[in-house]
């Protein structure tokens, strides 16, 4: 359908109907944009994140800090102290 025979469509449409088919439209233009500037938000945190090198060097401390507590075990640490 082409845009000319839309709005000739809508505009037979008693008013009420037609107040109906602009809030839809409305509605779905909305939600469409909101999408789209959340899924820019997080592009844009993680340019930044990844760009940002304290971030990623604290991120990385952090991780190795919490894997070495959770993934030694005693006797890794045994081997640790004898090398």
């Amino acid at each position: 359908m082409e845009v000319k025979t839309i709005v000739k469509e809508i505009q037979r449409l008693p008013l009420s109907k037609r107040f109906f088919v602009m809030e839809q439209t409305l509605k779905s233009i909305k939600k469409e944009e909101l999408n789209h500037q959340t899924e820019k938000a997080v592009d844009m945190l993680y340019d930044d994140y990844t760009n940002d090198k304290e971030l990623t060097t604290i991120s990385y401390q952090v991780s190795e800090k919490s894997l070495a507590k959770d993934w030694l075990s005693e006797e890794d640490n045994r081997w640790d102290k004898i090398l």
